[in-house]
């Protein structure tokens, strides 16, 4: 972890100190063996994959994390280098994905990363079929504004538990509901900024989302909670009532 450089600079230190960097060089390695000696040139696929790394494979897990909302430093970006910005955007995708949260893009890491993000630019034609459509991923846990064809808005959500599964297909909101209340338990829990698209199950804010994010377990009793107030919000003043609802596994 940001540890190449000062590894060099500490075993040259101790060298100068006590002349024996034959045996503090073994030691400062074996405490990060996963991370090569250099930042690895990937031009091919070299894992793992951390900081300073550049090259062809460093942009194209920079793409894929961009699709899935992820913000990417653009000087990154322009230099196809693994830096902060990137290590943090992994780390967060494995905390979406029950992943360990290393921030290196391991052979697990690249394998989700592939799944939920390898098909960069792409949607179903149905979310593509309106001027204003939500296209809702399962598998990439996301929530796609499309307007006019173009994502405006992505946001992280998260769908019903086993038993109460989020119903996949095409919809329209039949109703908005500002503050929103669910029956389901007592006091009636909020679900403030309801879009309601097929009987009572709706894409809404959930406070208990937003306070303790994805876990084993987590869900809703069918809806498709989102876990940012503000941007829930924002596409609830947005988003016309009879809109097309699309969810679907990618």
């Amino acid at each position: 972890m940001r540890t190449g450089p000062a590894i060099r600079i500490t075993a040259v230190l101790a060298t100068l100190a006590i002349g024996t960097a034959t045996l503090v060089a073994p030691a400062l390695a074996a405490g990060n063996p996963h991370r090569p000696e250099k930042p690895a040139n990937q031009s091919s696929l070299k894992l793992p994959m951390d900081l300073k790394d550049r090259g062809a494979y460093v942009r194209k897990v920079q793409h894929r994390l961009i699709w899935l909302g992820y913000t990417i430093d653009w000087r990154e970006q322009l230099e196809g280098l693994y830096g902060d910005s990137t290590k943090e955007a992994v780390r967060l995708l494995q905390n979406k994905f029950f992943l360990p949260e290393t921030g290196v893009v391991n052979k697990e890491t690249w394998k989700t990363l592939d799944k939920v993000g390898g098909n960069v630019g792409e949607l179903p034609k149905t979310c593509l079929s309106e001027s204003k459509t939500l296209c809702i991923d399962k598998t990439s846990k996301l929530l796609r504004y499309v307007r006019d064809k173009k994502v405006v808005q992505t946001l992280d959500v998260r769908f019903g538990v086993p038993g109460l599964e989020t119903p996949n297909g095409t919809f329209r909101v039949w109703y908005k509901w500002r503050d929103a209340t669910s029956s389901l338990s007592n006091p009636p829990a909020p679900m403030p900024f309801a879009l309601f698209f097929d009987g009572s199950i709706a894409v809404h804010y959930s406070p208990p989302f937003d306070a303790n994010g994805y876990y084993p377990g987590g869900g809703s009793h069918g809806c498709v909670n989102v876990r940012d107030r503000d941007g829930m919000e924002w596409l609830f003043d947005q988003f016309p009532q009879n809109g097309l609802v699309h969810v679907y596994n990618g």
